[in-house]
């Protein structure tokens, strides 16, 4: 029986993911962040059940370095006793290309520091050891799933770069003088209630872009196994991903097939353009966020998927149950614009979606 099975773990304002796929006797595993520290326990379970049934981590994908990815990922390469060790890992730090933000660029060094200690392959599938859409010469083999990477850029790493280096003059500059700034979590936003009753026509025009440097730097790919395919796209800049796309939408007929789009950016406005969405023929949107500290997901960027989206029916997937993603549940509005909302039907933050189906 061939498998394409994605477990979405509590990573609070996070992203952490497990994907597996191949035959149920012999399965293969990627894990895409490590959400917040608080995941980690989770993540550990999980892999203790790959180690149990004599089966590998394929690949360790570390999008970028905000703290609400990283922290898990984190805890998984100090953890001594790790139930698995990653056949490969992706990820850019300040080694690699001189980059991250201030935010968890102290995280982001102790991460490239465990991955040297451990002697984890880092970025082999990529020429000059960057992740990124130049180093990758055409989609990318993973122990038989199709890879395609879609961010960052050249462009979006150099203004990384320059931010990681400013920071590192800024920490040198502090420590002479006996001072060193540490680490600060980003403070609440708050944003305006959802609109009741929702009207996707006063949600869907398109607003402002993400301009964060992390952000921007982001690895979103296309995940495809037997046919069926899976956009992860981090928190990546909706033209970064556009751009990327354009070619393989318009090898299809204008729109891109994809069966489930992991939303940029845990649902941000910013994030989810018009344009991205006209983009891909996909009727299943997951968003994954607690919505701690920016309020995430955004009702323009569902709203964008619903209305700009291929007709027929749609999914909204969301591995929590709050404020933020509650009325999209609601009766009238799912029957009025043709869409069900499927949340965890147990732990808060836990969902498995069967991609076969």
């Amino acid at each position: 029986m061939s498998v394409f099975d994605l477990k979405v773990l509590p990573a609070a304002d996070g992203d952490c993911m497990v994907l597996s796929w191949g035959r149920q006797d012999a399965l293969h595993h990627m894990i895409i962040d490590g959400g917040r520290r608080a995941a980690y326990p989770h993540l550990r379970e999980q892999l203790k059940l790959i180690a149990s049934r004599g089966e590998a981590l394929s690949l360790f994908v570390l999008t970028h370095v905000d703290a609400d990815h990283i922290e898990g990922a984190l805890a998984f390469a100090q953890d001594r006793a790790r139930p698995l060790e990653p056949l490969n890992v992706w990820f850019n730090g300040h080694r690699q290309l001189r980059a991250p933000d201030r935010r968890s660029i102290r995280q982001g060094d102790e991460y490239s520091t465990a991955i040297k200690k451990h002697g984890w392959p880092l970025n082999k599938h990529f020429t000059r050891r960057i992740a990124s859409i130049e180093c990758a010469e055409g989609p990318i083999d993973v122990d038989g799933l199709k890879v395609t990477m879609l961010s960052p850029n050249s462009r979006r790493l150099a203004l990384l770069a320059e931010r990681w280096d400013t920071w590192l003059k800024k920490q040198a500059e502090r420590a002479a003088h006996g001072r060193r700034q540490g680490l600060r979590r980003t403070a609440k936003q708050s944003r305006n209630p959802i609109p009741d009753p929702l009207v996707l026509d006063e949600l869907i025009a398109d607003g402002s872009t993400d301009t964060e440097v992390a952000n921007g730097s982001s690895i979103a790919f296309i995940a495809e196994w037997q046919g069926r395919r899976v956009l992860f796209a981090g928190d990546a800049h909706s033209d970064v991903l556009t751009s990327s796309l354009a070619p393989l939408a318009e090898a299809e007929g204008g729109r891109y097939r994809i069966d489930l789009l992991k939303a940029s950016h845990h649902g941000s406005t910013n994030n989810t353009s018009r344009h991205l969405i006209e983009m891909l023929e996909c009727r299943s949107l997951l968003i994954s966020s607690n919505g701690n500290y920016h309020d995430h997901p955004d009702p323009q960027s569902i709203a964008r998927f619903l209305h700009f989206g291929p007709s027929g029916p749609k999914k909204l997937y969301f591995n929590y149950e709050t404020d933020r993603t509650r009325p999209w549940a609601d009766t009238e509005a799912m029957k009025r614009y043709g869409y069900d909302v499927f949340y965890t039907q147990g732990e808060q933050g836990i969902l498995q979606i069967d991609l076969m189906r």
